[in-house]
């Protein structure tokens, strides 16, 4: 609970900041979980930053292929060679490794050894000829955002620094925020699968609601602040309803489970959840695993970039990644569908998929990242905030200027 309440919490004061940027520059390192069929193309699952993700499939794609690590230091450097990085808060430390392989990067432990760091502080500080160039600026700065965000006026102190993921922070802890980006566009809804959004309100019709709106027959069932998979749950429409049980009541057989897609419910604090239809890939056969057929998700990553008044996308690496059981193997249906990103379970990517999933985000992902810097507080958007629990009440209070207007969400 604490955890949830210091990210609310942290997230609030980057509104504050963030209601005064401008954006002029932005770079992501970000990464997205798709399903690819040759019928229904590429389906987002998920996107999130690259900083709370692993690549441990990275080994498993073509030899004739550069590590995503590889490419991440080259792309970025060709915007601007020189950054620090921040190793507290970084999920995968190959991404620390590459950075301060640099000579042009440094690293420190945390946020305080940073700003002890009397070079970063003096170039930190210096002011932009051209604030609209990744290039004029003295450095990039990565670090997670649970760190930086005790310093919200970041920019203000720093102008002479380029924050990575900046504008990827609001949606960090709220899956649902993210999703509703998506809902925003034309294009962008067609890369998502069919979802909807429900509150934690049990009724014997739920299930069928649910069932009504997304019209399918299959479902996976996320909790709107987990990452590495914690809550997914992938359940057919028959279990529907003992499932839905579960997560809103914390009560019934699930209550025993000690899978992690389960027990993270027992301490999920939103008051709502998202429910999407469940895309299949096209099955692969993996050699190294006695080429038994496999339920692949492919991993994407990606830097977004707005430089000089113009939006880039910059492919790093896709990989295949898979349940430990085949499709072939005796195993629940969850079992058989979620993978468990864990070696060996991995794969590369045929070159003819990687083309045909590239061209599909490469319209759509530009689309989303300037919906990403033109987010703002003052949208008219669906809030939910976190259950009242052990006489902790959250109230925040949205004022709507140009409408005159306040809306409560407790």
């Amino acid at each position: 609970m604490l955890h949830f309440i210091t990210a609310l919490l942290l997230i609030c004061s980057f509104y504050s900041a963030h209601s005064t940027n401008n954006n002029c520059v932005d770079i992501c390192f970000m990464v997205a979980d798709l399903k690819y069929n040759s019928r229904q193309g590429a389906k987002i699952c998920e996107i999130q930053q690259a900083s709370l993700s692993l690549f441990n499939g990275d080994i498993f794609r073509n030899k004739e292929e550069e590590s995503i690590y590889t490419n991440f230091v080259e792309i970025i450097s060709s915007y601007n060679q020189r950054g620090w990085v921040v190793e507290h808060g970084l999920a995968d430390k190959n991404i620390l490794a590459s950075l301060t392989h640099s000579s042009f990067w440094k690293s420190s432990k945390d946020l305080m050894a940073l700003v002890s760091d009397a070079d970063f502080m003096n170039q930190a500080k210096q002011p932009i000829v051209n604030s609209y160039d990744l290039s004029c600026y003295k450095g990039f700065l990565y670090i997670n955002w649970s760190d930086l965000c005790v310093i919200n006026d970041f920019e203000k102190r720093f102008p002479g620094i380029v924050v990575l993921d900046k504008s990827s922070f609001p949606f960090w802890i709220d899956k649902y925020q993210m999703t509703q980006l998506f809902a925003q566009d034309e294009l962008l809804a067609t890369l998502k699968p069919k979802w909807g959004h429900y509150t934690k309100k049990y009724t014997p019709e739920l299930a069928s609601r649910i069932a009504d709106d997304l019209q399918c027959d299959t479902f996976v069932i996320k909790p709107r602040g987990e990452f590495l998979g914690k809550g997914i749950i992938i359940v057919q429409k028959q279990e529907l309803d003992t499932v839905l049980q579960y997560i809103i009541t914390k009560e019934g057989t699930l209550t025993q489970s000690t899978d992690p897609a389960y027990t993270a419910w027992q301490q999920d604090y939103f008051d709502s959840f998202i429910v999407e239809e469940f895309i299949t890939s096209d099955p692969i056969t993996i050699p190294h695993l006695q080429n038994k057929s496999y339920q692949p998700t492919m991993r994407v990553a990606f830097l977004l970039v707005y430089d000089n008044h113009k939006y880039h996308i910059h492919f790093l690496g896709e990989y295949w990644k898979t349940p430990e059981i085949s499709l072939d193997e005796i195993g629940n249906f969850m079992e058989k569908n979620k993978d468990i990103c864990k070696p060996p379970y991995y794969d590369s990517v045929d070159t003819t998929v990687v083309k045909a999933v590239r061209k599909q985000l490469k319209k759509a992902l530009p689309i989303l990242h300037s919906k990403m810097l033109n987010y703002s507080l003052n949208e008219q958007i669906d809030y939910h905030s976190p259950l009242q629990r052990r006489k902790i009440h959250l109230v925040v209070q949205e004022v709507n200027s140009c409408k005159n207007s306040e809306k409560r969400r407790a």
